[in-house]
């Protein structure tokens, strides 16, 4: 068996895991609060999707030294949990996204380690200090209907993961995650299924964004 299956079975597994515990809390119901009172959508495909993530990070980044794809699987399978509860719940809860900044640090160390390269280490930092500050600018000039705090939060997270392997990633991303977002909200208009005031769930379109750009690399 090659680099690349080995590659793909293990985060595969790993994606499986994490998958399995976040369906499981969620489908708890315990990223809820008590004004939450719409019905709660199915949260069944989150361990199927971490999974398929893990599998396609391992094996398309199988030339990449073993802490960078298992970085790319875990942050993938964290945004998948991410999306599910926006999705559910429009939040992204901070219990997940502030200490997700201390463990993204660590395991792009790491990489940065296994790759010896510790430009990749500085640049992930500034990016992430960039996409906060862009998406703050962005909340604040658009309070009610533009990005929530928890969706600057996921910027700066997201910006440090992309920034990691290139100013052209975070960029793509972000143009990217933006197209998305418009033209599903068009559809939904176009349908009579939303208007210009419908709140609309930004972060699973910032987490389809930054892992379409991740599984390239």
């Amino acid at each position: 068996m090659d680099q690349a299956w080995l590659n793909a079975l293990g985060c595969a597994l790993l994606a499986l895991i994490g998958g399995i515990l976040g369906q499981r809390q969620l489908q708890a119901g315990r990223h809820r609060r008590p004004e939450d009172v719409a019905p709660t959508h199915p949260m069944g495909w989150i361990a199927p999707a971490a999974t398929l993530l893990g599998a396609l990070a391992g094996w398309n980044l199988a030339r990449w030294p073993w802490p960078v794809p298992v970085t790319v699987t875990v942050a993938g399978s964290v945004l998948i949990v991410l999306a599910a509860i926006d999705l559910d719940v429009h939040r992204l809860p901070r219990a997940i996204t502030w200490p997700a900044y201390p463990a993204l640090a660590l395991l792009l160390m790491l990489c940065s380690w296994a790759t010896s390269d510790p430009a990749a280490l500085r640049r992930a930092a500034y990016a992430g200090v960039a996409a906060w500050a862009v998406h703050y600018l962005l909340h604040r000039i658009a309070r009610r209907r533009g990005l929530g705090r928890g969706d600057v939060t996921l910027a700066g997270l997201l910006g440090m993961l992309l920034g990691w392997f290139g100013w052209p990633v975070v960029l793509v991303a972000t143009y990217l995650t933006f197209i998305l977002a418009g033209l599903w909200a068009g559809g939904l208009v176009l349908l009579r299924r939303a208007d210009r005031s419908t709140r609309l769930a930004f972060g699973p379109f910032m987490a389809v964004g930054a892992l379409v750009l991740l599984l390239a690399q």
